[in-house]
């Protein structure tokens, strides 16, 4: 296990958001911590991503966008991720900042992921606060 690494999962469905808040997050550990980043498709990816790298890290953000959208789909993608982030955290005693935006629109998103109100630069934040 590596310490005072940690492991970025960015789900790059909303590629643009998504880069923006790992900017925000790479920018607030600015040192404090290694890295290493690491892309999936999409948010409910995140999960298995950070259940496969659990042997060598416990440390992780993971950023992502889950937009609302006419159907259900957004709902169960919502409950899974955070669901199984909170099980992964538990069950392996990992640290896993929660930078996955559940918004109805991508102008929600998009005022999410600016300077001053970077919700992956909070992401960072807190996980420096707990580990430093």
């Amino acid at each position: 296990m590596t310490k005072n690494k940690v492991a970025l999962i960015v789900a790059n469905f909303y590629q643009e958001y998504a880069n923006k808040l790992l900017q925000g997050a790479t920018t607030e550990l600015d040192g404090s911590f290694d890295y290493d980043v690491f892309t999936v498709p999409g948010a409910w990816d995140t999960v298995y991503k950070v259940n496969s790298l659990i042997n060598s890290y416990d440390k992780f953000i993971v950023i992502g966008i889950i937009c609302k959208g006419d159907t259900d789909h957004y709902e169960y993608i919502s409950s899974g991720v955070s669901n199984g982030l909170i099980k992964i955290t538990i069950d392996k005693n990992v640290y896993i900042a929660n930078c996955i935006l559940n918004v109805h629109t991508l102008e929600q998103a998009k005022n999410r992921c600016v300077d001053g109100n970077n919700k992956g630069k909070e992401a960072a934040t807190a996980l420096k606060h707990i580990f430093s």
